[in-house]
């Protein structure tokens, strides 16, 4: 029996990081989930305004900035932005420290400034233009922040989260880290999104590669990982598929034989 829903990661899981977007397998392997009665959520660190376009495919939703904010086509499930002292104390350390912040709101994200390790990681998301002007950035600060991104190794976390209570790094690359409130993960968005559907763990699958995919694997009542994800990760999973450059979401797809 195929499950009621199933959260994909994207990058490095849907899309493979040297790829431009889906493969045109993984994409009719995902059209013909969903005909079966699947609901597809992709579940990944990206807002809302960045998810890929999967040609002939209507998604059912989505939980962005790894759990923080979730939608459906009837529109917001859940929220749960950074508190705003955590995000001033964020920026403030940043500067001390030469380094910007990206801040992403439901709608916009911008740093206050230029950093090429921030560049970088709006590469891997097809979105280069992250500096914005004072303005906007002013009106990120004023409002709900889901998710703020640091272009910074694992040694400078604790000169840059001094100071502050409710947020923690995670991290899918080793130059550059998301900060989500510390209640806020792939997992628990997950966990409250099924609950307003009145579902429950075993009605779900999950398929990831990341740092940040792990606790939603473990979660899931059948987690897929993915052949290039870390040994940590296929160490919570129920299956480990291909890689993603090899259509890894297909094989597993059919080995389940969610897919004929």
């Amino acid at each position: 029996m195929n499950p009621k829903i199933v959260f994909f990661d994207i990058d490095g899981t849907l899309i493979d990081f040297d790829a431009a977007g889906v493969s045109p397998a993984v994409a009719d392997a995902l059209r013909q989930l969903r005909e079966w009665g699947t609901k597809i959520f992709l579940a990944s660190g990206r807002p809302p305004f960045l998810l890929p376009k999967i040609e002939g495919l209507t998604i059912d939703g989505a939980l962005c900035y790894n759990g923080a904010y979730g939608f459906d086509a009837g529109g917001t499930v859940l929220s749960d932005p950074i508190p705003k002292a955590d995000v001033r104390r964020l920026v403030a350390n940043g500067e001390q420290m030469g380094l910007p912040m990206l801040l992403s709101g439901a709608s916009t994200m911008g740093s206050n400034f230029y950093q090429k390790n921030l560049e970088i990681y709006m590469d891997f998301a097809n979105r280069p233009d992250h500096v914005v002007d004072r303005d906007t950035y002013a009106k990120l600060m004023a409002g709900d922040v889901y998710q703020v991104m640091a272009g910074t190794r694992p040694d400078q976390d604790a000169e840059l989260f001094k100071g502050t209570a409710h947020v923690k790094p995670l991290r899918w690359w080793d130059r550059a880290c998301d900060i989500v409130g510390k209640e806020s993960d792939k997992a628990l968005g997950a966990e409250k999104l099924l609950a307003a559907y009145g579902l429950t763990r075993d009605d779900c699958a999950a398929f990831g590669d990341g740092g940040n995919d792990k606790g939603l694997i473990a979660f899931a009542g059948t987690g897929v990982a993915m052949g290039n994800a870390s040994e940590a990760v296929k160490a919570a999973a129920d299956y480990v598929t291909t890689p993603c450059a090899e259509d890894g979401v297909v094989a597993a797809l059919a080995h389940f034989s969610w897919i004929g």
